[in-house]
């Protein structure tokens, strides 16, 4: 297949897509349970593991924007093929160092290629005419991916340990190599624009963007300690693990949710229940929850976020008429979700427990509704004159 003969909206490019986009969350969707081995298998302490999360998202983050900043300079076919080694390599060293200076750079270098395949997977599912319904479709795989993940997890450490892990993780990500030549090469492959689109002020898209930014930074405060908060309420590895495992499974329900739903729903109700009802299952936590209550919890929470994130990121996309946002929305995300763990770092060192992590996590959750109302209002309006005009 040729870089010219590519079609977006074909079946080859959309799975591609969601392939790299899954191989590209390798670890991340699975990480309550990989920081959970980190203090476990490595016997690391509950800051330290939460600090070696954060290492390899931050290789995360500098990829998402050195793939922003590349954009359009550099074929997206090549940005691939150097993330997918990254990637390959990385895991394959974390599986071969035992030294923790070294561990941690193999960390940061698989960070760097799951960055590169995270943003470009992202950025060719929003050159497609269906963006909500193909990034839920993405969701659906990646989350049956995690959900068995997490459930294998406990029993993966007792068998393969974590370099067993991450050898598997290495091969897999090799043999992704093979969906390259389903690829576009740039943004210039996009058909046509979505009719809803419509074109803000670079203020409105920087509220926009911070949105996505406090959003997936509750995400990750939250998702990379559930594990340890479900520890302290019910201290069994594996009913924790087979919480999280029913969490996934849901949450495949609210990422389909939006594949059969995403024209009759709109922007709004989305971005209402997706946000303040999270924010509603993460204060079921507060307190001295059961083990029910924390199954409740996790599981609302999941098929939320899930079932929100599409929506999320089309209405970013919807907001310019003119160039590409979606590689800086992603990179926002990664910030997000990557800078997570760091600040439940920051936040366990100055004395904060489960509970401060929590109320963070609600803030921060009810402040991105603020700052995306605003940006979305302002793309009503852009959008209704130009229709008058």
């Amino acid at each position: 297949m040729s870089e010219s003969t590519v079609d977006v909206n074909s079946t080859g490019t959309i799975f591609s897509a969601i392939v790299l986009g899954t191989v590209g969350v390798f670890s991340f969707i699975v990480q309550p349970g990989l920081v959970q081995g980190f203090v476990s298998e490595l016997g690391l302490t509950e800051i330290q593991a939460n600090d070696l999360a954060f290492v390899e998202m931050l290789g995360v983050m500098i990829a998402t924007y050195l793939a922003a900043v590349v954009n359009g300079k550099l074929s997206w076919r090549i940005i691939v093929t150097i993330s997918l080694l990254l990637a390959a390599l990385g895991n394959a060293a974390s599986a071969a160092f035992s030294d923790p200076d070294l561990f941690n750079i193999a960390r940061f270098v698989t960070g760097l290629g799951e960055g590169g395949l995270i943003s470009l997977s992202f950025s060719i599912v929003g050159l497609t005419a269906k963006t909500e319904r193909n990034l839920a479709l993405y969701l659906v795989l990646l989350l049956t991916y995690g959900a068995l993940g997490l459930w294998a997890m406990p029993l993966a450490f007792e068998t393969i340990g974590l370099d067993g892990i991450f050898l598997i993780w290495s091969v897999l990500t090799a043999l992704a190599l093979v969906t390259v030549r389903y690829l576009p090469v740039s943004v210039e492959s996009r058909v046509e624009f979505s009719p809803t689109a419509a074109q803000v002020s670079v203020v409105m898209l920087v509220l926009a963007l911070f949105s996505v930014l406090l959003y997936n930074m509750a995400i990750g405060i939250a998702w990379a300690n559930l594990f340890l908060i479900g520890m302290e309420v019910e201290n069994d590895v594996q009913a924790i693990a087979n919480a999280l495992l029913a969490a996934q499974f849901v949450a495949i329900f609210g990422a389909l949710l939006t594949v059969f739903m995403e024209v009759r729903l709109g922007r709004w109700m989305p971005t209402i229940v997706g946000i303040f009802g999270g924010a509603a299952f993460i204060a079921l936590l507060l307190g001295e929850p059961t083990y029910s209550m924390f199954l409740i919890a996790v599981c609302g929470f999941n098929f939320l976020w899930n079932f929100y994130m599409p929506f999320l990121l089309s209405s970013i996309g919807d907001m310019v008429t003119k160039g590409e946002i979606m590689s800086v929305a992603i990179a926002m995300q990664m910030t997000g979700l990557g800078g997570g763990p760091f600040v439940a770092a920051r936040i366990m060192e100055a004395g904060g427990g489960n509970t401060a992590i929590e109320l963070t996590t609600i803030g921060m959750l009810i402040a991105s509704f603020f700052f995306l109302a605003i940006p979305k209002l302002a793309r009503r309006r852009a959008l209704a004159s130009a229709a008058s005009n």
